[in-house]
C-alpha cells in the first residue's frame, strides 16, 4: 500500500504541496539542475526539453529561466481563458516544481561520453558506439514523460478544471510554451 502512496505522490504532489512550498522546492531543483547541467553539458532548451551541449553556466541558468517563464506565463494565460478561479501562485509554485524530473538528466550527464557532433554527421549510427549516450537517451524518455505528467496535474488541480476543457487547453498551452521557449532562446541566448 505504501508503494501506492509514493508512486501517487510521485505523479501529482499537488494535492498535498502548492503555493510558495511548491515554489521553493521547484526554485531549488531548477538552481541545482542549471548549477550541474551546466557542468555535465545538459541545456534545457525548451519547456520538455533537453540536449548535450557545452553551455556555460549563464547559458544554463538564462535557458532554464526561459524555459520557465514560457511555461508559467502561457499556463496562466491559460488558465485565465478556461478557468474561473486560481491563482497566480499555484501556477507559478506548481509549473515550477513539475521540472524537477529533469534533475536526473543533469546528473545523469556526468556519466555520459558524447560522440563528437562532426563525426556524427558523418556517420549518424556512431551514436551507438557511446553506450553511455544511448542510456541517457533512454533515460530522457521516462523523465519527460514523467514531467509532462506533472506539468498535466499541475494545471489541473492548480486551474480545477477537468474533461475535454481540460485536455484540449492543456495540449495547446504546452505546445505554445515549448515553441515560446524554442524562439525566445534562439533570439536572445
Amino acid at each position: 500500500m505504501k508503494n501506492k502512496n509514493v508512486f501517487g505522490f510521485l505523479m501529482n504532489p499537488f494535492t498535498r504541496i502548492a503555493g510558495w512550498q511548491a515554489f521553493g522546492l521547484g526554485l531549488f531543483f531548477v538552481v541545482l539542475m542549471g548549477l550541474l547541467g551546466a557542468y555535465s553539458d545538459i541545456a534545457f532548451d525548451g519547456v520538455i526539453d533537453m540536449h548535450m551541449i557545452d553551455i556555460s553556466l549563464l547559458q544554463s541558468f538564462l535557458y532554464l529561466g526561459i524555459d520557465l517563464v514560457c511555461l508559467v506565463v502561457v499556463m496562466w494565460i491559460t488558465g485565465l481563458i478556461v478557468s474561473t478561479n486560481f491563482r497566480f501562485i499555484d501556477i507559478l509554485g506548481t509549473m515550477t516544481l513539475a521540472k524537477a524530473p529533469f534533475l536526473l538528466l543533469s546528473i545523469a550527464g556526468f556519466f555520459t561520453a558524447t560522440p563528437d557532433l562532426s563525426e556524427i554527421y558523418k556517420n549518424p549510427y556512431i551514436i551507438f558506439q557511446s553506450v553511455s549516450f544511448v542510456i541517457l537517451i533512454a533515460l530522457s524518455i521516462p523523465v519527460i514523460i514523467w514531467s509532462i505528467t506533472l506539468i498535466y496535474n499541475a494545471f489541473k488541480i492548480s486551474c480545477d478544471i477537468k474533461g475535454s476543457k481540460l485536455t484540449v487547453a492543456f495540449i495547446i498551452a504546452l505546445l505554445v510554451s515549448e515553441a515560446l521557449s524554442k524562439v525566445l532562446i534562439y533570439l536572445f541566448v
